[in-house]
């Protein structure tokens, strides 16, 4: 008691002493345990409070501007394509806008010139004048079999007649390089004609065989074997399908001033 009295005034403090009570000084203000430290003042307390309702508007309105500014950068941003074209030419875009520049100004090539009828008339009639020497060659050939003078002779026919053969395949050849667009009636007139001379051709190679079946043979006996009848039948085809080209070469002809044939000739 002593010792608190030296001190001021003393006041029973139920509180102190960890809650078993005590004296205290009644100069100590503090109503809680002596070992609590006292409430702190607010620091805030001397700042100017802003009120509320403003504080709300001044969020709102800056919520506000930064939706504006996020808009009006979404709407001056360009898109990922025009970005990238505004970025320049790629590599790839380069050739192309060659390739049109050199499209524009290159001549395309174009391919020979389509012969006009008269030419084209002109080139059937040189084939059949070369085909008309062979026909003479072939008629001395079988004719030279048939007299069987000699085996040299016979040989010496069946060799002509392999080559005649082989001349009348090159006139076949050089016909369907021919272009017979222009005439009237000329793809006809040239399928009948390669139909004839394929069966010449045919014939000439059947009486080639028939001159070696007739080695040995004596004048006027000369057999007549089955290669001389193959030959025979596809001379007469062959008759036939050159009746059928003249029929539309005739006034192919005439229209060009060519000179007329007939089966004898071809």
């Amino acid at each position: 008691m002593s010792e608190n009295n030296s001190g001021g005034p003393m006041r029973w403090d139920e509180h102190a002493r960890g809650g078993a009570g005590g004296w205290v000084r009644a100069s100590d203000g503090r109503t809680g345990p002596p070992d609590e430290p006292a409430p702190d003042p607010d620091p805030d307390s001397g700042r100017r409070t802003v009120p509320k309702k403003y504080v709300l508007l001044a969020v709102g309105g800056g919520l506000a501007v930064a939706a504006v500014v996020l808009v009006v950068a979404h709407a001056v941003r360009p898109s990922a394509p025009e970005a990238a074209h505004s970025a320049g030419p790629s590599s790839s875009s380069s050739p192309s806008v060659a390739l049109s520049g050199s499209t524009e100004t290159d001549p395309q090539p174009s391919g020979p010139p389509t012969a006009s009828a008269e030419e084209q008339a002109t080139a059937v009639d040189e084939l059949l004048e070369r085909s008309e020497s062979d026909r003479q060659q072939v008629i001395d050939a079988v004719n030279a079999v048939e007299a069987c003078a000699s085996d040299g002779t016979v040989a010496a026919a069946g060799q002509a007649l392999d080559e005649a053969a082989v001349r009348r395949e090159g006139l076949i050849t050089d016909l369907a390089a021919l272009d017979v667009g222009e005439l009237a009636s000329g793809s006809l007139a040239a399928g009948s004609l390669r139909t004839g001379w394929q069966h010449s051709a045919d014939a000439d190679r059947a009486f080639a065989d028939w001159a070696d079946d007739a080695q040995g043979c004596s004048p006027g006996a000369v057999p007549r074997t089955s290669s001389y009848r193959r030959g025979v039948r596809s001379s007469e085809l062959a008759t036939g399908a050159k009746e059928e080209f003249l029929a539309h070469w005739t006034p192919i002809a005439a229209s060009y001033g060519l000179p007329e044939r007939d089966t004898a000739e071809l």
